[in-house]
């Protein structure tokens, strides 16, 4: 849930979401449409389709080997490395935005083995969580608190020449997406199929057919919806 998107957004989410799925297994036998609807407000509906996938392919354990768990569907280097470091106290950083600045300003690691290497022994869920609270709190993108930070003394940066960590680029433009498209006709389908002749309207492009049918043909692709007779809705 927390995958691009803001803790503030996930949290009653997360609640709403353990007390309808409180298990795995719970998960995996719901049928997936139930697992759509409760992720509402989320965004990026996909990683729903993909976590009831990977509860059906768990059963009712959660592996704890980086192998198994980069396996299921929608588990990347992130997630698995999240797990492992959370669940199970393993010797790995997650690295997003937030773990992979102060570590790349203060000490240069940019390989996931160079960051792996800096975790403390026997304290994997300490330092992620410091690591996370440092990045979002202290050596921020913009204006970062040098000052405060404990890493200053060994920094190899220091707010001094050009940022290591400047991000490459920015995120295309969300208004008049495909991907707002997408986000409207998902959240109409929580609510009832479509019919076919509405899909432009409810994308919000009533000008545009051609491009509302391509957004529903990628939802079907993406198991994030079905075609039954005239009508598209969840699975």
């Amino acid at each position: 849930m927390l995958q691009q998107t803001q803790v503030a957004r996930v949290v009653p989410r997360w609640h709403a979401f353990l007390d309808r799925f409180p298990t795995v297994a719970a998960c995996a036998a719901a049928p997936v449409g139930d697992v759509i609807r409760v992720w509402e407000g989320l965004g990026y509906n996909r990683r729903a389709v993909a976590l009831h996938a990977a509860a059906r392919m768990m059963g009712d354990r959660v592996p704890d080997d980086l192998d198994a768990l980069l396996a299921l569907p929608g588990v990347g280097p992130y997630t698995a490395r999240a797990v492992l470091a959370f669940a199970f106290e393993r010797a790995v950083t997650p690295l997003d935005v937030n773990t992979a600045r102060p570590l790349v300003r203060a000490f240069g690691a940019c390989s996931q083995a160079d960051v792996d290497g800096l975790v403390p022994e026997g304290r994997a869920w300490d330092w992620n969580q410091a690591l996370m609270d440092l990045g979002a709190t202290v050596c921020t993108r913009r204006e970062p608190d040098c000052d405060g930070c404990p890493l200053a003394p060994e920094c190899a940066w220091r707010g001094a020449g050009p940022d290591p960590a400047a991000p490459a680029g920015r995120q295309s433009r969300f208004e008049g997406s495909a991907r707002q498209g997408r986000g409207r006709l998902v959240a109409a389908l929580r609510r009832a199929p479509v019919p076919f002749d509405r899909l432009a309207e409810t994308t919000g492009w009533p000008d545009a057919p051609d491009r509302a049918a391509d957004v529903a043909r990628h939802l079907v692709a993406d198991g994030l919806a079905v075609v039954d007779d005239g009508v598209l809705r969840l699975p």
